[in-house]
């Protein structure tokens, strides 16, 4: 049995890049939750599977797919669309929480800039 060593930023904090990812996700889905996006559901899905992938101590898989198969069907209307896959954006910010605490998603400059 082979087991993996979890190295530098994946024991450690998420990356910036996810963090903008997951701030960039949110802005979208309250545009479409306002009914101002452009973007459709299936898209917004995708999006959070991208989000989640970077994010994977965050999201259990299983429930990732659930969550894929209701947005991708047609059984739900679109506002219930839009209501999972915030409810998957707002799973990884509440456990990215509890693991961080809260982080601004600017780079280390402009923290360093603005501690000074």
């Amino acid at each position: 049995m082979t087991g993996r060593t979890i190295t530098g930023r994946a024991a450690g904090e998420a990356s910036v890049k996810g963090r903008r990812e997951l701030a960039a996700l949110n802005d979208a889905l309250t545009l479409a939750e306002r009914g101002l996006g452009r973007q459709t559901t299936a898209a917004l899905m995708a999006r959070l599977l991208r989000v989640a992938a970077m994010f994977p101590r965050s999201v259990d898989d299983t429930l990732m797919w659930q969550v894929t198969d209701l947005v991708t069907g047609d059984d739900v209307s679109d506002t219930v669309k839009l209501t999972l896959i915030r409810m998957g954006w707002a799973s990884i910010v509440q456990a990215q929480y509890r693991a961080h605490g809260l982080r601004m998603a600017a780079a280390p400059k402009c923290r360093q800039a603005a501690a000074a």
